[in-house]
């Protein structure tokens, strides 16, 4: 018997199996791994992490390099069986084959299938990491033909519903709480981030009113009040942003800084800064997001073209860093 063409059948069925373990692996990793995680590692500088973030951002390219690859697995275990095959039985009706490539078909599914996916799945990121360079050697290999699959998936891309909505961009609510999970994790985020995403999932959409300071309760000044009387009353009440409005109106447009009356020289009048416009209707979020647009420390609040109060941006923020929701503050410091 000449064994050489039965040693050239094993090492093909080695060859065919360690493939299809690689590229099975590489499709269950490629779904487990954090990209949080390898984002920090490519921007240091990492080659590897670099490679599977570009694979990250092109999957079409990913997913057609492991199907070609794992059918040209299949078809080397099929044609290392029938050389196996050949060389043992000189003449087969294909009867021989057909019995063989069902006795081979657990292990090629428990070595080639299996195994490796349940090694992925359990060390995503180390062995996507050890087999990269492999990885990308089949992909340059099989670029001439994974080119016109991507082509087109693409072209069927341009008849989806869906294809203008930009899903990648976008992070949901249960895909930004995966995110923090990996954050924290791999060590990079704590309690503290923990608890300001909870408090902003909590209260980010509620009303800007339930952290309003009603117009009776403003603690504020007039135009016309003495230097030494705003400071008076900013220590007692324990402000740094002082609320102003004018003498004979009820309106507080606009508020001073205590710092700017106690540095500022007497005959200098300190800059008043004015204060955004906001909606009772406008969510936490919302508000703060004018405010911090405008740099400004207080908003006035107006129902139907009606002053009913003011809101702080620290309030804003508390709130929105609270966990346990929004808390009611009034007389907010800086």
């Amino acid at each position: 018997m000449n064994w050489l063409p039965i040693l050239g059948a094993l090492a093909l069925f080695a060859i065919g199996l360690r493939l299809s373990a690689l590229f099975s692996g590489s499709e269950t990793g490629f779904y487990r791994v954090s990209f949080l995680r390898l984002n920090i590692d490519a921007n240091e500088g990492d080659p590897i992490a670099q490679r599977l973030c570009w694979f990250a951002q092109n999957p079409s390219y990913f997913v057609a390099t492991t199907l070609i690859g794992n059918n040209l697995a299949n078809d080397l275990v099929t044609i290392a069986i029938s050389m196996g095959i050949a060389a043992v039985f000189q003449e087969s009706s294909g009867r021989a084959e057909i019995v063989t490539t069902i006795l081979f078909t657990p292990l090629i599914f428990i070595f080639g299938e299996l195994v490796p996916k349940n090694l992925y799945y359990r060390a995503p990121t180390m062995l996507l990491r050890r087999y990269c360079r492999w990885f990308d050697f089949f992909y340059r290999a099989f670029w001439l033909v994974s080119v016109p699959l991507v082509a087109i998936t693409r072209l069927l891309e341009q008849f989806s519903p869906d294809r203008n909505k930009p899903a990648q961009l976008v992070l949901g609510r249960k895909r930004l709480v995966k995110v923090l999970e990996e954050g924290h994790l791999e060590g990079i985020l704590g309690n503290a981030q923990k608890q300001l995403v909870r408090g902003m999932f909590n209260t980010a959409a509620q009303s800007v009113r339930k952290v309003m300071i009603p117009q009776a309760e403003i603690k504020g000044v007039t135009r016309s009040t003495d230097t030494a009387d705003i400071i008076q009353m900013a220590q007692q009440n324990q402000i740094s942003f002082i609320p102003i409005r004018a003498a004979h109106q009820s309106e507080w447009t606009s508020y001073i800084k205590l710092v700017d009356l106690i540095t500022s020289p007497s005959p200098i009048i300190p800059a008043v800064y004015n204060m955004p416009r906001l909606q009772i209707d406008y969510s936490m979020l919302e508000a703060l997001y004018v405010m911090r647009n405008s740099s400004s420390a207080f908003g006035a609040i107006y129902k139907d073209n009606v002053q009913i109060g003011i809101v702080s941006q620290l309030d804003l923020v508390r709130a929105l860093c609270s966990s346990n929701g929004p808390l009611l503050m009034t007389g907010s410091t800086f």
